[in-house]
């Protein structure tokens, strides 16, 4: 994934979203050296969020079937999302 700092993506906006719409670039944006951001296009966005219905489906399942709920930290565990 290429890295640009928010100066250099607000100077190169157009073709970072032009990338990302039709290359399928990703562009991490940083600011004072910390990543805060990241520029994908729509398809990549609507696909993404379709990969998480269904993994939130499927643990729903899970959780119906077993009768074995999880917590919120144990989902961000599994996740490796900091809470």
């Amino acid at each position: 994934m290429k890295a640009l700092s928010l100066a250099d993506a607000k100077a190169r906006f157009s073709e970072v979203v032009t990338n990302a719409e039709h290359r399928h670039e990703r562009v991490l944006i940083e600011k004072r050296s910390k990543p805060v951001a990241v520029v994908i296009g729509y398809d990549d966005y609507k696909k993404l969020e379709a990969m998480e219905d269904l993994y939130e489906s499927k643990l729903l399942e899970h959780s119906l079937k077993t009768g074995k709920t999880l917590t919120l930290d144990e989902v961000a565990k599994r996740l490796k999302v900091e809470l």
